[in-house]
């Protein structure tokens, strides 16, 4: 569906003629006519503002850039040989070495409280 050609809008016209009257037919064109025009404006400010808001954005955007291009990260030469790991050197028994050394007590054994360095006697 195009846009409305002379036909059309003098079938339009002579339509709301007859439906409104010539009295009222000037004042509903003014009432269309205003209401377009606050439409317009309306849009048009809309606009404005979104581009306003855009602009504001690249300004900040760019800011932005010109501080991380000016951002050179320091390299620090590490002697990554003083940080190495070996599993040798580390003091932490591992489960199975803490199992061999604190044996499980064994099923239906009752527990014995002694003092430390005393005996128990079996």
């Amino acid at each position: 569906m195009g846009p409305l050609g002379v036909p059309e809008m003098i079938f339009i016209f002579v339509l709301a003629l007859l439906i409104l009257g010539p009295k009222k037919l000037p004042e509903v064109g003014r009432a269309i006519g205003k209401g377009m025009a606050e439409f317009r404006r309306a849009s048009n400010e809309l606009r404005s503002t979104f581009d306003r808001e855009m602009h504001a954005m690249e300004r900040e955007n760019e800011s932005v850039k010109e501080v991380t291009s000016s951002y050179t990260p320091s390299t620090y030469d590490y002697p990554y040989d003083d940080y190495s790991y070996s599993p040798e050197t580390t003091s932490s028994a591992s489960a199975p070495q803490a199992a061999e050394n604190n044996p499980a007590p064994t099923p239906g054994a009752s527990p014995e409280k002694t003092a430390p360095g005393s005996e128990v006697k079996s």
